[in-house]
């Protein structure tokens, strides 16, 4: 299961260390990454390698509301790492070609996970 130490280590290899006065915000944005994941799939239980997308989406949606306050001093996106890897499942971010922004580039892949590898895990539901 998802851990906030999981999105905080995901977020250090981001290059944004949260402060600990942050750490209800993270599991409050975790546990909405998760909700929002399951809906997505059209599952009940998350699949366990689908637990990286979480804390991605956890991640993001830090970072968003960070930046959305304007306090993103000292986070450089274009110093972030541009692929991680967890279990089988490799995320590649590529930040420096798509133009626009840096920041909102890598916000934006981390609250949207590839169709591709959602699909991996999609139910219909009727």
């Amino acid at each position: 299961m998802c851990k906030v130490e999981h999105v905080q280590k995901r977020l250090g290899e981001l290059g944004m260390v949260p402060p600990e006065q942050d750490e209800a915000l993270l599991a409050t944005m975790l546990q909405g990454a998760r909700r929002y994941l399951l809906a997505r799939i059209g599952q009940d239980e998350l699949p366990e390698d689908a637990e990286v997308i979480v804390v991605d989406i956890a991640a993001g949606e830090y970072l968003l509301w960070r930046q959305g306050k304007g306090d993103l001093d000292g986070f450089e996106a274009e110093y972030a790492i541009r692929q991680m890897s967890q279990g089988d499942t490799s995320i590649t971010y590529a930040v420096a070609n798509e133009g626009g922004n840096p920041t909102e580039v890598l916000v934006q892949r981390l609250l949207n996970p590839p169709e591709a590898v959602i699909n991996r895990w999609r139910r219909m539901r009727w």
